[in-house]
């Protein structure tokens, strides 16, 4: 009976940290005249964490990717600086279990395997960020995605648009974290490019395969000139859907609160979250061993 007072006492206690985080970000975004980014709470089913009897709160801040970076770039823009103090300060105020992951996601163009080594190099350079600022590598992960989730059809230029971004998910664990990556369900026809006549763009490539595995990085520093990445398993995307729905924002830089309720993608097991240990491969850029910055 104790244990289950204190795993309900737990769940409450996400859920007023949770809207405490929500409240930090646009206060701290208004107080640094940042734009506001848009924030969803993602409401995860019960089971989706092995300490929590309940749903899983885990708040989602997506930044357009002209908000970071130029194009095909990993350098963070000058303007991105403000947004990186408006990360870093929320999470030094929040509680110290707090977990942060960072995705790095891309549009459709190009290869499979250039899109995740560079939405790999883009999310270590804002946890190099992050940690420069302070925030305790012990609370960062990174995920790189690439093109493999979008959020809007990659057929339009303004599409494209929204689908070059930077998420970052904010939860009591980083399994928690994992667990939206992993439920996370995209319409196929969303990784389509535009039609044959368009000769700049091409359909993607034969790499992107209805099942994917995705690398998980943690950080590691023993200060902040040594700092490095360390994959520590590889996450099981769910597989595209045919006519998978999903709502897409209007503008990234409109602040969104509303329920989202992940639906579990029928081919994917409830949490805890499992990694695929590392497989040792031969040394490439996209890598399996440490990562030095």
């Amino acid at each position: 009976m104790g244990s289950g007072i204190g795993i309900s006492t737990q769940d409450q206690m996400a859920s007023t940290e949770e809207q405490d985080r929500v409240a930090r970000f646009n206060r701290l975004a208004d107080a640094n005249d940042v734009a506001r980014p848009t924030i969803k709470e993602i409401s995860l089913p019960p089971g989706s964490v092995d300490f929590m009897q309940g749903s899983v709160p885990v708040v989602r801040v997506v930044f357009p990717e002209r908000a970071f970076f130029a194009f095909d770039s990993d350098v963070p823009l000058p303007q991105s600086q403000g947004i990186l103090d408006v990360i870093a300060d929320n999470m030094k105020h929040d509680v110290p279990d707090a977990a942060l992951t960072i995705l790095g996601h891309t549009d459709a163009v190009g290869t499979d395997g250039y899109n995740i080594d560079l939405s790999r190099r883009r999310a270590r350079a804002v946890i190099r960020a992050l940690i420069e600022r302070g925030v305790n590598p012990d609370q960062l992960t990174e995920v790189a995605i690439g093109k493999r989730q979008p959020i809007a059809s990659n057929a339009t230029t303004d599409g494209r648009a929204l689908n070059r971004r930077v998420e970052f998910l904010i939860s009591p664990a980083m399994s928690a974290n994992l667990a939206a990556v992993q439920q996370y369900v995209v319409p196929k026809s969303y990784l389509s490019l535009a039609k044959a006549d368009d000769v700049r763009l091409r359909q993607p490539d034969a790499d992107v395969k209805p099942a994917q595995v995705a690398m998980v990085y943690r950080a590691t520093a023993k200060n902040t000139k040594n700092t490095s990445l360390a994959p520590i398993g590889g996450l099981a995307l769910s597989p595209t859907q045919d006519n998978a729905a999903l709502s897409t924002p209007s503008d990234l830089n409109v602040k969104t609160i509303a329920p989202e309720n992940v639906k579990l993608a029928a081919t994917m097991p409830i949490a805890p979250v499992h990694l695929i240990p590392p497989a040792e491969v031969k040394p490439r850029a996209l890598g399996s061993g440490v990562i030095e910055f």
